[in-house]
């Protein structure tokens, strides 16, 4: 890390010096600029005031008079000709040249970004490099430009990057557990807001994902990192800004070093009570699974949820079936969906309807975000052109295993589609 963020200043350094010469020259122009045109201002009116008399123009006594107002004023002449401040000399030349060697300068400095190269083997692995050396997989994405894969690429700071989590627990997040007792987040999004154009895109992130999460102690202090379900992050925190922490280092760490601006998370009760807010949500069922966790779940059949059904419905899954979580995404998608409809559909009836909502849960979510942030999110999806839909999200592709010794999911993400997905999102091409 102490290499990467040397790397990473080095090359803010080199960008900076051909700015600096650059800024320089275009001082010294406007300098000189702005002493002839005061002198011609003042040589002209002290002309035109000696014509009053004389309107003669082009005597002796008005030139001489300019040429000493130019004089007054600093300006210089060398022996060939060159205009120039007392002490400077203005040299053109050595001006143009100067310039070029800036561009110069700039080309070669644009040649020395960092160049990531992913590639994928033969057997589905892949290999990664950085400058030509090979590497575990680079958590370089905190850098503002590099290449990868031979194409330039910055970051869009117009776009910020939010963690949203629903944590499997009943009550309020802001309460103390004990730390047997704090939950795994269960619905774990990235959602990427376009400031300069009001947008939102969502990144659904499987709970199951193997990555490195922070391990800690008995009063949830780090004592280390491990390969473990991503679900597990907040866990090991203390259900307050330790577990908020983790997530965001867990899951930026998942998008190869992406800098997460903050995070919300809210327990299981606010499903329910933002269902009911917006007098419940219309969905259409799909599959039989469901019926076990509602009899009224039919396939094919439309249903409003309300009450508790709302949580039924985007929380249930069959255990006893391998990779439930990840089918009932897609059940969560839906939700998400069908609820901004409801609550758009609110908000043009009631004006503060989206305030009011998290006025609802404002006690029972944990945040770091302040809330003119998670406002501006909430009314970017609910006021934009088009209603949310499919398009608005994404995933990525990667290998569901069983790791039969705990009988566990795991979910092994396809890091070359998770890093095209976050530079699609988040950078863009110089």
């Amino acid at each position: 890390m102490k290499n990467e963020n040397h790397s990473k200043e080095q090359l803010r350094h080199q960008r900076r010096r051909p700015m600096r010469i650059f800024v320089g020259a275009i001082l010294c122009i406007a300098a000189v600029g702005s002493a002839w045109t005061i002198s011609q201002y003042r040589a002209r009116k002290a002309t035109e005031a000696a014509n009053a008399d004389n309107p003669v123009y082009g005597t002796e006594d008005t030139a001489a008079l300019a040429n000493q107002q130019l004089a007054d004023a600093g300006m210089t002449e060398d022996a060939d000709g060159k205009l120039g401040l007392e002490g400077v000399t203005l040299d053109t030349d050595y001006l143009a040249q100067m310039l070029e060697s800036a561009a110069a300068e700039q080309q070669a400095n644009q040649s020395k970004l960092v160049e990531i190269n992913c590639t994928k083997n033969a057997d589905g692995t892949l290999s990664y490099t950085v400058n030509g050396d090979a590497t575990a997989r680079p958590h370089l994405f905190n850098l503002d430009e590099f290449s990868y894969n031979g194409v330039h690429y910055k970051r869009n700071s117009a776009v910020k990057a939010w963690l949203i989590l629903g944590v499997d627990n009943k009550g309020s997040l802001q309460y103390d557990r004990d730390i047997s007792e704090i939950g795994l987040s269960d619905g774990i999004f990235l959602v990427a807001e376009n400031t300069a154009n009001n947008s939102v895109h969502i990144i659904q992130v499987p709970r199951d994902t193997m990555t490195e999460v922070t391990v800690t102690d008995e009063n949830s202090n780090p004592i280390g990192t491990e390969i473990n379900h991503l679900t597990r992050a907040w866990m090991y925190g203390d259900n307050h800004a330790k577990s908020g922490d983790y997530a965001m280092k867990a899951v930026s760490g998942v998008f190869g070093g992406l800098p997460i601006d903050g995070y919300m998370a809210g327990s299981i009760d606010i499903i329910n009570e933002l269902n009911d807010y917006v007098g419940g949500v219309e969905v259409t069922i799909e599959g039989d699974d469901l019926a076990k966790a509602d009899p009224t779940f039919v396939n094919g059949k439309t249903v409003k949820l309300e009450g508790d059904m709302a949580e039924r419905f985007v929380r249930y899954r069959d255990k006893s079936v391998d990779f439930s979580a990840m089918t009932r995404m897609d059940r969560q998608r839906q939700y998400a969906i069908a609820f901004e409809h409801a609550i758009v559909a609110k908000q043009k009836k009631e004006s503060n309807a989206i305030a009011g909502m998290f006025d609802l849960i404002e006690d029972n979510i944990e945040t770091n975000m302040d809330r003119t942030s998670y406002l501006k999110i909430a009314m970017d999806v609910a006021l934009k052109d088009k209603p949310l839909s499919e398009s608005d999200f994404s995933s990525f592709a990667g290998e569901n295993k069983v790791n039969t010794v705990e009988n566990l999911d795991e979910f092994w993400p396809d890091y070359a589609d998770v890093d095209q997905l976050t530079l699609d999102q988040f950078f863009r091409k110089v």
